[in-house]
């Protein structure tokens, strides 16, 4: 069977159940397949074994590609040749690809005052400036994904409450599951200015946030770009991503005396155990708890109470002590 072929009833079957990803995946295999064309000329799916993968990711580290994004492209690779290994195109074993160890870079999580500065930099008087004040202030109050908030669709948000909190549905693209978000009164009034100018934009799309250039949605590209933007211009010095706000919001959430619960609630975690990566992101917070369990005092020696020497220390019962004297009249018998 032809590579080419082969990705495309692979992808067909990817995108069944995984509407995002297959993009992805698509990216990475149309880039190996590329790679064997030039140093293999290798066509078909049966004639490719581990070395060209191997060979593959050595390229891709030769041309300076990060460890996490070779480890990526392995588990595509895998998942990809586990799938045709399933269906008897292929001739070796997938479990010879093993994604390489690697560590990511450290994320600084985004706090208050930084996010006060930014949101400061922002006006509304331009729909640039809005579009990126409604995105930051959206992140900061729910926490969510970047791609939860870029996939948010008009028809997903609720009318405002008497309390003036506002409320949408999110759908997780992992999970295809949708969960509640609530954010602000502040972030609702920056909302209703944008929704203003969204719903007079003429396109086809359903998403709140749209480019109002290309009449589609942003892509979390975008974002990451306004991101770096507004630190250059705020002066901050620190590593924040639009994925540092759903740290900073459980950080905030552990600040206020909420709970693990409340974490994994607020920030949708379907696995519970997810919210505890959470728990060591402030420094401050995590010493404060070890210096709980830090003491370098000596313990003082419990000492047993002397007894008095006609005290037993055993309670004996009625039916022993009687056997006791029992046994004493015979032996002064005898």
């Amino acid at each position: 069977m032809k590579i080419q072929k082969s990705i495309e009833i692979y992808l067909k079957w990817k995108k069944s159940h995984r509407i995002i990803a297959h993009k992805r995946y698509k990216i990475r295999l149309d880039q190996f397949t590329e790679f064997l064309k030039i140093t293999t000329n290798k066509s078909t799916l049966e004639t490719i074994n581990g070395d060209d993968i191997v060979n593959y990711h050595e390229a891709m580290e030769t041309a300076g590609y990060s460890r996490a994004t070779i480890a990526y492209s392995a588990r595509i690779l895998r998942n990809f040749f586990w799938f045709w290994h399933g269906r008897g195109h292929v001739s070796f074993s997938p479990k010879e690809i093993i994604p390489i160890a690697f560590v990511n870079a450290d994320k600084d999580i985004i706090d208050r005052e930084d996010f006060e500065i930014l949101d400061a930099l922002l006006t509304t008087k331009t729909l640039a400036d809005i579009q990126k004040k409604l995105v930051i202030n959206l992140l900061w109050d729910t926490g969510m994904r970047i791609s939860e908030l870029l996939d948010l669709k008009l028809s997903h948000i609720s009318k405002q409450g008497t309390s003036g909190l506002r409320s949408a549905k999110v759908r997780t693209r992992k999970s295809m599951r949708y969960n509640q978000v609530v954010w602000s009164k502040e972030t609702n009034a920056i909302l209703n200015i944008y929704l203003g100018i969204r719903l007079s934009m003429e396109t086809s799309h359903d998403e709140l946030l749209i480019n109002s250039k290309t009449k589609k949605p942003f892509t979390p590209r975008s974002v990451q770009r306004w991101m770096k933007t507004l630190l250059e211009e705020a002066q901050i010095d620190k590593n924040y991503t639009p994925h540092s706000f759903r740290h900073g919001k459980a950080n905030e959430i552990l600040e206020q005396g909420g709970t693990m619960r409340d974490v994994s609630v607020i920030l949708r975690h379907v696995n519970p155990e997810s919210s505890f990566a959470y728990t060591h992101l402030c420094v401050e917070r995590h010493q404060k708890l070890a210096g709980k369990f830090i003491n370098r005092t000596k313990i003082e020696e419990h000492t047993v109470p002397e007894q008095h020497p006609q005290q037993s220390i055993f309670k004996l019962d009625d039916s022993l002590i009687e056997a006791i004297k029992l046994k004493e009249l015979l032996l002064q018998a005898s």
